[in-house]
């Protein structure tokens, strides 16, 4: 009964990002300068509130039985989906900074995090998931312990390998190859 109601929530999420135009096929250059026939637009799902609460709520379900403390997003792409996810499981937030800043309280890790907190991140897109561990390391380097790591649209290309190499489970909602 729960996997069907999983199989569900995914299939709800997909078309939502299909009627939204999220994933997008032509010719596009990336971030990191590599070439690609689709662009994953995830900067427009974030800011629909129906993808978001979708995303949310699939995501509660699926840490429902754990032990978690916080919910941790990197920046910029990621807070919304962790903020609707704390929102949603009522767990409180991490943001995690890029890179620490120069002013005020100079923090790269804003919330509270406390030492053997339980704690999952969740990103929006990974290609290589560098963003994510980044964020991981963080957190890890501030002794929290990052117990599951979520990413609503998972590229295939290496990042689930680079977080096997890390010992932690890359968890996509949707890997691209289900657009493709």
């Amino acid at each position: 009964m729960q996997e069907e109601y999983q199989r569900e929530q995914k299939m709800h999420l997909m078309n939502l990002l299909k009627e939204n135009d999220v994933i997008k096929f032509g010719k596009f250059t990336l971030s990191s300068g590599k070439k690609s026939d689709y662009y994953v637009d995830m900067k427009k799902a974030i800011t629909d509130p129906e993808i978001l609460q979708s995303i949310a709520e699939i995501i509660t379900d699926k840490i429902s039985e754990d032990n978690i403390d916080k919910i941790a997003g990197p920046a910029l792409g990621a807070v919304p989906i962790a903020t609707a996810v704390s929102l949603n499981s009522k767990k409180p937030l991490l943001m995690i900074r890029k890179e620490k800043k120069d002013y005020g309280t100079s923090k790269l890790i804003e919330g509270d995090l406390k030492a053997h907190d339980n704690v999952i991140v969740v990103e929006d897109v990974a290609t290589t998931g560098n963003s994510l561990l980044k964020a991981i390391d963080a957190i890890e380097k501030n002794n929290g312990v990052v117990k599951r790591a979520f990413v609503v649209v998972d590229r295939c290309e290496g990042a689930a390998e680079n977080f096997d190499k890390k010992g932690i489970k890359l968890e996509p909602l949707i890997s691209i190859r289900e657009f493709l």
